[in-house]
């Protein structure tokens, strides 16, 4: 059962329609001034200023979230893309800071936000009740930590939305109608965030008709050079989709489910924009583990999944960990008969701590049943 609730993460739709884009230019702020009146502030509670070039955002207290947004001209737009590079520049790891689109006020808008331990989340707020379209989910395409920089950008075309990190395909979800013309920027609790520019543009769709089903299949799925998987290293799990077809296929993605990843991370879903006819894709996927990895060999089902939820292909895969030699678990920080090259679990800078006091917006770590409860929400 939980194997086909995580289909849903990304596939909570009913059609697809793809189309060829052109692009207007409706809104462009580089933050060389404040001609779009920015919100300015210095308060206990945060900071939000114009300098250099950027719009910095500051929040000095757990348990509160500020949002900046501006109105923008919404007319005649259907369809649209909004852009804009973040660099966080330090703060804490486990909350979310990004994009607020189709805002009224804070308490009815959209969110798609990261997080500095490299998750990201999309969050709709309805009268002040927060839904999460999409959990808190890992991508290792998201730059890390303090002093690391991310381009996010939305993308409304139809009746989808689609998300893009760093120009990487991350995830779709069914169009939903705009509370309000404001776009803008949050942050959550203490964290200090750059926002280096601004761009709304209005795309103008052509429909591209695609009636004929998909047959992509998974060519092949292997790791390369070796399928064990050590702390410190990484196994990249090579996976070859093909398009056998005489039309090109759109909106696949990659799928990888397992009861048994503890202490490994790896992007659970890998989208593919489209293959073209008689063509194939190369899809690498980099598996990481941490100090506290077990020696075993684990099971991972992987499946290739149509924009209609619909299972493609289906591969199993194995991958064989190995713990590390100098890891030694105590039951607490505390024990004095640690061995020299002891590794404190509880301390480590790879593990930084997450205290969930004060989420406001929901903290960035989540384990494999909060995740799927948090699709079954999502559904319902």
């Amino acid at each position: 059962m939980a194997k086909k609730i995580i289909f849903f993460l990304f596939f909570i739709i009913s059609s697809l329609n793809i189309i060829a884009q052109i692009s207007t230019v409706v809104f462009n702020d580089e933050f060389l001034n404040n001609q779009n009146n920015w919100y300015l502030s210095n308060t206990p509670e945060g900071l939000t200023k114009i300098d250099k070039g950027r719009y910095l955002m500051e929040g000095k207290m757990l348990g509160k979230a500020i949002t900046s947004t501006v109105p923008v001209n919404f007319n005649n737009i259907n369809d649209f893309k909004i852009a804009t590079e973040i660099t966080k520049i330090n703060g804490i790891d486990d909350n979310g800071f990004g994009l607020v689109w189709g805002s009224a006020d804070p308490n009815n808008e959209f969110e798609f936000v990261i997080s500095g331990n490299g998750q990201f989340k999309v969050i709709e707020w309805r009268n002040g009740q927060s839904k999460d379209l999409i959990p808190w989910t890992f991508n290792s395409v998201i730059n890390r930590w303090d002093n690391s920089t991310n381009r996010l950008r939305i993308e409304k075309r139809g009746n989808i939305i689609k998300f893009y990190i760093n120009d990487y395909y991350v995830a779709r979800i069914n169009a939903v109608p705009n509370f309000g013309n404001k776009i803008g920027f949050v942050i959550n609790e203490s964290m200090k965030i750059s926002f280096n520019y601004l761009i709304l543009e209005k795309l103008e769709e052509e429909p591209i008709n695609e009636s004929t089903p998909d047959k992509a299949i998974i060519q092949s799925a292997s790791f390369a050079g070796t399928n064990e998987l050590r702390y410190e290293e990484s196994a990249v799990l090579k996976v070859i989709v093909a398009n056998p077809t005489d039309h090109s296929i759109y909106d696949l993605a990659l799928m990888i489910s397992s009861f048994d990843d503890a202490n490994i991370e790896y992007n659970r879903i890998s989208m593919i924009e489209k293959i073209p006819a008689h063509d194939r894709v190369i899809v690498a996927i980099v598996f990481t583990a941490d100090e506290e990895i077990a020696s075993k060999t684990r099971n991972f089902e992987l499946n290739l999944v149509n924009s209609k939820n619909i299972i493609l292909d289906t591969k199993n895969i194995r991958l064989k960990t190995v713990q590390n030699s100098f890891y030694i678990e105590y039951s607490s920080p505390e024990d004095n008969n640690k061995p020299q090259n002891y590794n404190n679990k509880y301390n480590s800078p790879n593990h930084p701590a997450n205290d969930a006091d004060g989420c406001t917006k929901g903290c960035a770590y989540v384990s494999l049943a909060a995740l799927i409860a948090g699709i079954i929400l999502a559904i319902l």
